[in-house]
């Protein structure tokens, strides 16, 4: 590309400079031209007005013959004066250069004046002689002094016919001159055109193919990250699917107090797992540009509670310390993006305990003046000596720590989205802290969560067995009644047939997948019933489609008893 930009470049400076020659010596020509025209106006003027001052002499001339007095002298000063200056416009039509060629006077007008049979500047000194001899002897003879009408006549033809070739002269060089700038208006077209031929039109060839390449290229990368996109979101739908069984057992495990460390190291594992997921879920998000806040309602305390416990198991793998203080202001529902305050809790723990080796870490919520204030401290390598979460932008991999390495420059967006603030420092002796503020002026506090309905009669949509049964399994525990349909064909028809309180809804089912299913339940069975969307997609397109067919909640799997509680209850306490 870059050699592309250069040849097109010097390309395009060679045909500047090309037209801004011709363009220079067209304007060159023109001034010339009129310089000429001013010379040439000028020489004429002068030799027209030898005509006029011929009939002065000649007229003064002969008054002086005939007048008597003071009339005499007045005549006599005239005379002076004209025939000087028809001496000096004699003199200045016949100059020369110091070589000796005349300078207004081309080779027809040098044989006017100075050859046979016209002899045009004899006749003038001539003239100029008879008046001069007037003018020093006043004394002569009547008949001498007058100039005879044969002697002016000849001499105003002679003049008028140098007019006339003075006039000749300047149309020529006229002709000259325009025929030149026509010339070069000519050339300039005839080097554009070479310049369209040879310059331009490769020049478009060549940018045509490089645009040509790099749309190919553009095509290329688009595709290739469409294919990322798909396999990241398959990925995550492939994982989430036996996470939720795998959580669920987990949960329901009952151990003895030596198997409960086991139990809680599988909880973190689990936790870790889904972390890493939601994090690829970011990243596809941050590079598709959906990345946006999502309020939800939901309590502060739980929301940080499901967050830091997973991290015990962590400290004491480590044998790290592990202080925990939660101020009980932070025992309410707000509408706050609750996911959201779960990564940066996560990540910022995740670093600390990753790069302690030996004291404590320690993590301080409080709620304060509107703000959720967050301090998270370890004894661990600090600032000073680089610490390596910080510097997410180097190009350098330390094989020391492994993990996604997106963490920090998530958490900082995410801080950055919500209004927020961050700090680092280094604690001394050793060891980091980061303190974030985040503003809940934009959330609105709750007094309470709201009651979960007394009765509900669920329809569960799920073709995989055991997230049906799992979700069977938390619904029956909140004593309500369940059927399960084993895709959304068989939905519609119990829909059609039973009424239903709440619909549980997967999206990829075989024989008809739950976006068929929602837009036949809302369009063509005109029902009401709520809706929650119970899946494994993470793609923001997808649930934007499920709501705009009409769905009203989501839940991502592996999902727990407070996703499903959170969903009923943000659609039977909405009023």
């Amino acid at each position: 590309m870059i050699q592309i930009i250069a040849n097109i470049r010097s390309r395009y400076r060679w045909a500047l400079l090309v037209i801004a020659i011709l363009s220079s010596a067209s304007a060159l020509l023109i001034q010339f031209m009129f310089f000429v025209q001013k010379d040439d106006a000028h020489i004429i003027n002068v030799a027209g007005k030898q005509r006029m001052l011929s009939q002065k002499i000649a007229w003064h001339s002969n008054a002086m013959a005939t007048e008597v007095g003071s009339n005499i002298k007045l005549h006599r000063d005239v005379l002076a004066k004209t025939s000087a200056e028809f001496r000096a416009g004699h003199e200045f039509l016949v100059q020369q250069h110091s070589n000796g060629d005349y300078l207004y006077l081309d080779n027809q007008l040098v044989a006017y004046y100075f050859s046979s049979p016209v002899n045009l500047a004899q006749t003038s000194l001539v003239y100029l002689a008879k008046v001069q001899q007037l003018l020093n002897d006043p004394s002569a003879s009547t008949a001498e002094k007058r100039f005879t009408v044969a002697e002016i006549g000849r001499l105003l033809k002679d003049l008028d016919g140098a007019v006339t070739l003075f006039e000749q002269q300047a149309n020529f060089k006229t002709r000259v001159l325009s025929n030149l700038v026509l010339a070069f208006w000519l050339l300039t077209l005839v080097l554009l055109f070479i310049e369209l031929k040879f310059i331009f039109q490769p020049m478009e060839l060549q940018i045509t193919a490089a645009i040509n390449k790099y749309q190919q290229q553009k095509l290329r990368a688009e595709q290739i990250s469409t294919y990322k996109e798909r396999f990241i979101a398959r990925a995550s739908h492939e994982f989430r699917t036996p996470l939720q069984g795998l959580v669920d057992s987990i949960e329901q495990l009952q151990l003895s107090e030596s198997q409960q460390a086991l139990q809680k190291q599988a909880k973190y594992c689990a936790s870790r797992i889904v972390s890493m997921l939601d994090e690829l879920h970011e990243l596809q998000q941050f590079n598709t540009g959906q990345w946006q806040l999502k309020f939800i309602k939901r309590n502060l305390i739980t929301t940080l509670e499901s967050a830091i416990t997973p991290f015990q198991f962590a400290c004491d793998n480590k044998q790290l310390k592990f202080e925990v203080k939660l101020s009980s202001e932070l025992d309410r529902y707000t509408e706050f993006d609750h996911l959201r305050l779960q990564q940066i809790i996560t990540e910022l723990l995740s670093n600390a305990i990753k790069f302690t080796s030996t004291g404590q870490v320690s993590i301080s919520v409080s709620y304060q003046d509107g703000h959720i204030k967050i301090v998270v401290a370890d004894s661990g390598v600090g600032f000073a000596q680089c610490y390596p979460y910080l510097n997410h932008h180097s190009i350098e991999q330390s094989n020391d720590f492994q993990g996604l390495q997106t963490g920090l420059a998530r958490v900082q967006h995410i801080v950055s989205a919500m209004q927020g603030g961050i700090e680092f420092k280094d604690v001394i002796p050793h060891g980091a802290q980061i303190k974030i503020r985040l503003p809940l002026s934009k959330a609105t506090l709750l007094t309470n969560q709201g009651n979960l309905p007394a009765q509900l009669h669920c329809l569960i949509v799920e073709d995989n067995l055991l997230n049906a049964t799992i979700l069977s399994r938390i619904l029956t525990e909140l004593n309500y009644t369940v059927e399960v349909a084993e895709n959304g064909l068989i939905a519609t028809q119990k829909i059609a047939e039973s009424e239903f309180n709440v619909i549980f809804m997967d999206l990829n089912m075989p024989v008809m997948d739950g976006f068929q299913a929602i837009d036949i339940i809302r369009q063509e069975l005109n029902s009401t019933v709520p809706i929650i969307v119970i899946t494994a997609n993470t793609a923001p397109s997808d649930l934007e489609r499920t709501y705009e067919l009409g769905s009203n909640v989501h839940v991502y799997k592996p999902f727990s008893v407070a996703d499903i509680k959170k969903a009923l209850m943000n659609i039977f306490n909405e009023g």
